[in-house]
């Protein structure tokens, strides 16, 4: 049967491919064995899951409908930190079926999971006895979800927090037997997810996981479930800059970009996505992590977002949802570079391959997705910027003007220009653009006009840092942090140098002063610093 349905595949390539490579060629120039291969694996998968029915094989097929759930875990004592996960359970094909795990969680942190529709118990554990495994004796929470269009619509769980019980509790008729996963070298922070902080060539950048993202978003989600990434841990008087790669891309497309960001007072964020994925869903996804505020939040600190190609699309459809409330991130500045903000009419044939991949669908000129783009106006605050590119070095063109994969009709479509505070263009590629050096200029001189909501003063001291002084280790983390990365704003409060903005920064002054009794970690690990340093620099 698998031969037979394989067979039946390559006869069907070889009367559509022509118009499929077509497809890749004008609207994404990635036309490889990648495609092909999808095809494959994608004929397999249905064969197989007719025979055996499981989520865990459902998911991974590009018709299914899958629902991105996160949100936090609760904290408690006698768990194993260095090996927490949450495992999706789904018990109606079998007796229990590991549909999903977010590896590396901590207490207090989120996780991320990836799951078709269907009724799930979701399980907390941790390897309490280290033994290198989670057995169900070792559950320290759980929740119960059900995924539906009914109750989630935009087909994102956000907030589904899971409380830790308060004494152990088995979960009844239920085995469990899974392999603990280590990744060495993973980075902890104080205020992300664990493992969010990498550096650019890190392998969760790589091609491999680009390309996966494309053809296999559930697998992709299974080794980068959350989306969200840094490169440093947070230090909050720098503005955030969120970078959106497009389609078949990665955060690593915008490396030449951040070594020319002011990184003293800028720091980098990325949505790094699974780029086949439905769009619409993706822009709910970085409303929910970079807009809402309930994820990350940043108070009066304003925004900027700046996306490459289809990645302007995803960010558009998410500012849709904007309510202008209390609690919201402020964007001041958003920044599309190449996008194809009218679609692009090649993808009018994204459906005539043996692969459709959703977000091919969505890009059609035509499709619902971009009839509903612009459903709802731009912040009146915010700056949208559009840049555009020109040169198409192809040496065959085929159709309209380009920059060898978008048109510029879709680039500068009416609407986009509409709503822009600006147009940009530039002599260089679909790619180029992201290290033309004109292009480059041009954008961070839009990125520096947005600044940090701090006096002029202030920021003075907070750019020269804290105090490099090895710590005790039973010093408050948050306490240790700010010691280390604004020492020296502290010291300037305490002294007077400089006078405090908020009702925080007045009780440590009064606290320093000793008008005031410690309420704080950092005022504890002020206090107990000043005295164990007496002659710091």
């Amino acid at each position: 049967m698998i031969l037979y349905t394989l067979m039946c595949i390559f006869s069907n390539l070889t009367k559509v491919f022509t118009g499929a490579a077509l497809v890749m060629v004008a609207l994404f120039g990635v036309i490889g064995c990648s495609y092909v291969d999808s095809a494959f694996k994608q004929a397999y998968l249905a064969d197989r899951y007719r025979r055996e029915p499981r989520q865990r094989l459902y998911k991974h097929m590009l018709q299914a409908e899958n629902y991105f759930v996160f949100g936090k875990i609760g904290s408690g004592s006698n768990l194993n930190e260095e090996a927490i996960a949450v495992i999706a359970v789904y018990d109606r094909h079998s007796q229990v079926e590991v549909v999903d795990v977010s590896h590396f969680v901590k207490s207090n942190a989120f996780y991320g999971l990836n799951l078709p529709a269907g009724d799930y118990l979701l399980l907390v554990v941790s390897d309490q006895n280290r033994d290198g495994f989670y057995d169900i004796e070792e559950t320290v929470g759980s929740r119960f979800l059900t995924l539906d269009p009914a109750h989630w619509p935009e087909k994102v769980v956000g907030e589904f927090d899971i409380e830790l019980f308060s004494q152990r509790v088995q979960p009844v008729g239920r085995s469990l037997h899974l392999e603990v996963k280590h990744r060495e070298n993973l980075i902890d922070s104080l205020f992300y997810p664990k493992g969010s902080i990498r550096s650019l060539d890190d392998e969760i950048f790589s091609q491999r996981m680009a390309s996966l993202g494309m053809y296999e978003p559930a697998a992709f989600l299974e080794e980068a479930p959350m989306m969200f990434y840094a490169l440093e841990e947070d230090v909050g008087y720098k503005v955030p800059v969120v970078f959106v790669h497009g389609i078949d891309g990665s955060a690593r497309d915008f490396a030449h970009i951040i070594r020319h960001l002011d990184r003293r007072r800028y720091r980098p964020f990325f949505f790094h996505y699974p780029s086949g994925n439905d769009l619409k869903q993706l822009g709910e996804m970085f409303h929910r992590i970079f807009l809402s505020g309930k994820t990350f939040f940043i108070g009066e600190m304003p925004m900027v977002i700046v996306a490459h190609s289809m990645g302007g699309l995803v960010v558009r459809e998410a500012l849709n949802r904007l309510q202008g409330e209390a609690g919201e991130n402020q964007v001041a500045c958003f920044v599309s570079l190449a996008s194809p903000m009218g679609g692009h009419p090649a993808a009018a044939m994204a459906d005539q391959g043996p692969v459709i991949i959703p977000s091919w669908r969505d890009v059609n000129p035509r499709s619902e997705f971009m009839a509903n783009l612009r459903r709802q106006s731009l912040p009146p605050k915010l700056e949208y910027h559009l840049f555009y590119a020109y040169a198409n070095q192809q040496s065959i063109k085929l159709g309209e003007n380009s920059d060898g994969v978008v048109p510029l009709s879709s680039q500068l479509c009416k609407e986009s220009q509409d709503e822009s505070t600006g147009q940009f263009g530039f002599n260089t590629t679909h790619t180029g653009i992201l290290e033309d050096p004109e292009a480059i200029s041009r954008l961070l001189d839009i990125v520096e006009k947005v600044k940090a909501p701090f006096p002029d003063d202030h920021m003075t001291e907070l750019l020269k840092g804290g105090y490099d002084v090895a710590l005790a280790p039973d010093y408050p983390p948050i306490g240790a942090h700010c010691i280390r990365y604004v020492g020296h704003w502290l010291k300037a409060l305490a002294d007077g140098r400089i006078a405090p903005i908020d009702k925080q920064q007045s009780h440590f002054v009064e606290v320093c002063q000793g008008r005031a009794a410690v309420d704080t970690p950092i005022e504890e690990a002020w206090l107990r610093f000043i005295k164990e340093f007496p002659q710091r620099n």
